[in-house]
C-alpha cells in the first residue's frame, strides 16, 4: 500500500477505507468481474489518460486535483471518485462521447456490486 500512502502525501489526497481496503485486495488478484478493466493497482497513469481521452473527445477538462480514477475500461471509459477524506465518496463515470461525467452510486456501493451496476 506504499504507494497509496505515498500519492496521499505527495497529491495531498485522502483515500477513504473502503478503496484502501479494495487496493489491497487487488494486490493479490483482480476480483473476476473487473478482469480486462485497468485498475490503478496495475496502472499508475489512469488519471492521465483521462486526462487524454477528454482531450480526444474536445470535452471539457471537469478532473480536478482530488478527483482519482481508479479503473479504466479499453481507453473508453473510465470512473472515478474524489479523494478528499469523505468515507463513501461518490463514483462517477465517463463514457468517450460524453461531454460531462455521470455520478452513479457511492463507492461502497459500486466496490460490492460491480460489474452489475448500470451506466
Amino acid at each position: 500500500m506504499n504507494s497509496l500512502n505515498e500519492l496521499e502525501i505527495t497529491n495531498g489526497l485522502s483515500f477513504p477505507k473502503i478503496y484502501k481496503d479494495f487496493y489491497k485486495l487487488c494486490e493479490s488478484s483482480t476480483p473476476k468481474g473487473m478482469i480486462g478493466t485497468d485498475l490503478f493497482n496495475e496502472y499508475k497513469e489512469l488519471n492521465k489518460w483521462a486526462k487524454e481521452l477528454l482531450d480526444e473527445d474536445n470535452a471539457e477538462n471537469f478532473l480536478n486535483d482530488d478527483d482519482f480514477v481508479f479503473m479504466m475500461h479499453q481507453g473508453y471509459m473510465f470512473w472515478y471518485f474524489k479523494a478528499n477524506g469523505k468515507e463513501n465518496p461518490k463514483v462517477y463515470f465517463y463514457y468517450e462521447g460524453q461531454k460531462t461525467p455521470k455520478e452513479i452510486c457511492s463507492l461502497e456501493y459500486f466496490i460490492e456490486n460491480y460489474p452489475n451496476i448500470s451506466e
